[in-house]
């Protein structure tokens, strides 16, 4: 069912969209699932021992971080939520981190042990992308995605990918899903050198709407995350929200333009897009086209 937030009310002017960029992770593909797994499993291969009961009690919930965890840290790039998990497994879980406090304003308390935390910090990152890599196998896109992206394919919108992902963990993630990485004109991830910050500042965006060659208001984004969107809109595209569904859809009120279910619930109308309809997709009058 599709949520409507203020700006969707009625007699909001429709725009004309000249191209699209998407989220990769949680948005085209289904990898929120498997990057908790990956996350859980980094704290052994980094050496950051998490006690059984822990370890059992998150195995019991299908190996997935507590939501109040996942929140906070979607969308993020991972110097920057790898901390913040740091910190919560220090404070909940009471994993050991080497006499170094992570937990909340650990910035103010640290002492010249920034070498120290870096070096936790990418051992723990490079964990996590060799754990997800190892899971690629199983990704699967989200529903709709692919059509979707077929549909824009087909329409000549040109589309690109804007992900905090770094550019080695893309390349696995899309080894099962080739149909629709190959409809992409360009792939813009966290560690391109012009990507100076991560989300949600605009960098991204900014940076997508530039190589797809239109200005950021005839670009719609495609989000699942509250961070993505916020970097979305303020590098001045469109947005649609496609959240977690365990995510308050309320908390995209003032950052995303449409806030969908799914990318099944898709209408481009709106968006000066009136050849795109998911429905229809459905009902199979795309493939009679």
């Amino acid at each position: 069912m599709t949520v409507v937030t203020p700006s969707t009310c009625e007699g909001v002017k429709e725009v004309n969209i000249q191209a699209v960029i998407f989220d990769l992770d949680g948005t085209l593909l289904d990898t929120e699932s498997l990057s908790c797994r990956a996350v859980i499993d980094s704290f052994e291969l980094s050496n950051l021992h998490m006690p059984q009961n822990i370890r059992k009690e998150l195995s019991s919930q299908g190996d997935l971080l507590p939501w109040e965890l996942k929140r906070r840290i979607l969308g993020l790039r991972g110097s920057e939520w790898i901390p913040i998990v740091l910190g919560y497994a220090q404070e909940n879980w009471g994993v050991d981190m080497a006499n170094l406090d992570w937990r909340e304003g650990w910035q103010s308390r640290c002492n010249n042990d920034d070498e120290s935390r870096k070096q936790i910090v990418d051992t723990f990152w490079k964990s996590w992308e060799l754990r997800l890599n190892q899971l690629c196998e199983e990704i699967e896109e989200c529903p709709g995605a692919t059509d979707l992206v077929n549909r824009l394919t087909e329409l000549k919108i040109p589309c690109a990918i804007a992900t905090s992902s770094r550019m080695v963990s893309v390349k696995k993630k899309r080894c099962r899903h080739e149909d629709m990485f190959k409809c992409f004109c360009h792939i813009i991830t966290g560690d391109n050198p012009h990507i100076k910050r991560g989300k949600p500042a605009p960098d991204i965006f900014l940076e997508a709407a530039k190589q797809l060659g239109f200005h950021p208001s005839e670009c719609l984004a495609f989000e699942d995350s509250v961070l993505g969107a916020q970097s979305a809109k303020s590098a001045g595209c469109h947005v649609v929200a496609v959240p977690d569904g365990r995510m308050e859809k309320q908390a995209f009120a003032s950052v995303a333009d449409e806030v969908l279910s799914s990318m099944k619930e898709f209408s481009g109308k709106r968006w000066g897009l009136n050849h795109v309809n998911m429905s229809d997709v459905q009902c199979g009058e795309y493939s009679a086209q």
